[in-house]
């Protein structure tokens, strides 16, 4: 398998996402910037796909009785404490995405987005960016570990 595809591949699972792929990429000795453009591309790509998906299966779920009331449940403990942050939803879903963290990737910010009825357009926009931020963070870090360990490699 190319090893650009398998980049990508693991750039579209959920959890693991750039996050995952761009150091897998670092250490299998690929071009960082390929590794980087491949990984964001999957991450970008997942967004509209995401969006549809939610939209056809979201309100087969709901019609589960608990989910719906668990929903309903979180819905209105959201939009009561989303009021106060309306005039930077965007800002705050792209710096929300941008965090290098599980949990809080492409996935879990189209998801906000999509619960939240935020604008799709600039949603994608706020997600995508948020993505190449994180993007530049994990390659920076993983360049730098590796930096670090053939370093300690030539001190043993």
């Amino acid at each position: 398998m190319d090893p650009y595809l398998y980049v990508f591949l693991i750039s579209i699972v959920p959890w693991l996402e750039l996050r995952g792929s761009i150091p897998i990429g670092i250490i299998m000795g690929l071009d960082i910037t390929k590794v980087f453009l491949v990984s964001l591309l999957g991450g970008i790509l997942v967004i509209p796909a995401l969006f549809i998906f939610l939209d056809h299966i979201f309100p087969i779920a709901r019609r589960i009785n608990i989910i719906d009331r668990l929903y309903l449940i979180w819905e209105a403990r959201v939009h009561k404490k989303y009021e106060k942050y309306s005039d930077w939803e965007m800002l705050g879903l792209m710096f929300f995405v941008a965090v290098p963290l599980p949990g809080t990737g492409v996935y879990t910010g189209t998801f906000l987005a999509f619960l939240l009825g935020l604008n799709r357009k600039w949603s994608f926009l706020a997600i995508a960016l948020g993505a190449a931020i994180a993007g530049i963070i994990v390659s920076l870090i993983s360049v730098g570990l590796k930096s670090n360990m053939v370093y300690l490699g030539g001190l043993f």
